[in-house]
């Protein structure tokens, strides 16, 4: 048994150093060859990093094969409701953020202008289409813009969720438990960032501090989120759907707000809004565990 678990926490150890080498020469090769990681040119090779850890993952489980079965893979009828809060929680992180920002005057929002009985969306691809829209018509218009987006974005992000949520997310788990588990990966997703982080990507004004500590709380915390959609699954699919609503949606509302004041002050307030809302579901994720333990021992009893 000993020997067995020395051989999976190699393996496991292997599969990481994989995952990171392939995206930071990715990466790298993206930097080196357009010189800006944030350009266009920049794009398609981003896009190859999201999709090499399901190319990654692939490889390592076919040398792999006894770590096949801890693959959270399958469709099911419970992707379904965990995929309503995969889309639902970002769209409420964006606009959580939006309305901080405009009540501390921070900055206003570029796309919409909101009064007691309507919304004017004045920019964005929203599919109900734009100008001044009753509250329940809002509502409906950026959920179904959301839920579309998530989904189109998904088709890239799910590169990166086989990977986390799928195949690492239950290896660390089983080694350190649920809080520890959970804690790694996110910390491992953020590195596995870093090449890009460190040339000006997603924090340019602050790509040390951004790369070591916002990012790293940032996706710890998304990390926490993710855990509760892929166990309430089993499947790693909603957490696809959240990472191309994050991408998608969340992204786009937030950098459509046009800042009064330092940039820092929206990445604080969406890293604070992501931490609560991440400790709410991991709490959430802890209760559901306690509760399936509690029918096993029952059922042996």
């Amino acid at each position: 048994m000993r020997q067995e678990i020395m051989k999976t926490k190699k393996q496991v150890s292997i599969y990481i150093a994989l995952l990171l080498i392939v995206s930071w020469l990715i990466q790298i090769l993206a930097i080196s060859i357009t010189g800006d990681i944030n350009s266009d040119a920049a794009r398609i090779w981003l896009v190859g990093a999201m999709l090499s850890p399901l190319i990654v993952t692939i490889f390592f489980l076919n040398r792999n094969m006894n770590l096949r079965q801890k693959l959270l893979w399958k469709p099911n009828s419970k992707i379904f409701i965990t995929s309503f809060f995969a889309i639902l929680i970002p769209i409420f992180i964006a606009f959580a953020v939006l309305i901080i920002i405009q009540q501390f005057n921070y900055g206003q929002s570029e796309w919409f202008s909101f009064s007691i009985s309507s919304v004017n969306i004045t920019g964005g691809p929203f599919f109900l289409g734009k100008g001044i829209q009753s509250w329940l018509v809002f509502v409906a218009n950026i959920f179904v813009t959301g839920a579309a987006f998530a989904l189109l974005n998904a088709l890239v992000a799910t590169g990166e969720e086989f990977a986390w949520r799928g195949l690492l997310q239950p290896l660390l788990t089983d080694q350190f438990g649920l809080v520890k588990g959970v804690t790694i990966l996110g910390f491992i997703w953020s590195m596995w960032h870093l090449p890009a982080l460190l040339n000006g990507y997603n924090y340019p004004d602050n790509p040390v501090i951004g790369s070591f500590i916002l990012f790293p709380i940032r996706l710890i915390a998304t990390s926490y989120f993710y855990a509760w959609l892929t166990l309430k699954s089993n499947s790693f699919i909603p957490a696809s759907i959240a990472h191309g609503a994050l991408n998608g949606i969340q992204t786009a509302i937030v950098a459509n707000i046009k800042m009064n004041a330092s940039q820092i002050y929206e990445n604080m307030i969406t890293i604070t809004l992501t931490v609560i809302i991440g400790l709410i579901f991991l709490a959430l994720t802890h209760r559901q565990i306690l509760i399936k333990k509690k029918k096993v021992y029952k059922n042996c009893h």
